[in-house]
């Protein structure tokens, strides 16, 4: 399961170890055995879990799969 969350500022990327500044938002992954992941926009980016996309002519950042995604 995904989550989109907001930064408290005590929380670090499980990935590149960054602080996830307060304000910042970030993505937490639960596994099949129950252990959650928490990563930064960049990794989230990087492994494929978020992705940008146009709405209203703007770009949003989005960790959800759309429709042309799901499978």
């Amino acid at each position: 399961m995904r989550r989109g969350c907001t930064s408290l500022g005590d929380i670090s990327c499980d990935e590149c170890h960054r602080t996830i500044p307060h304000g910042e938002r970030y993505l937490i992954i639960e596994g099949q055995d129950g252990v959650e992941l928490r990563l930064c926009v960049e990794c989230s980016l990087n492994r494929g879990y978020a992705r940008y996309r146009k709405e209203k002519g703007k770009e949003i950042l989005t960790f959800f799969p759309g429709e042309d995604d799901v499978q």
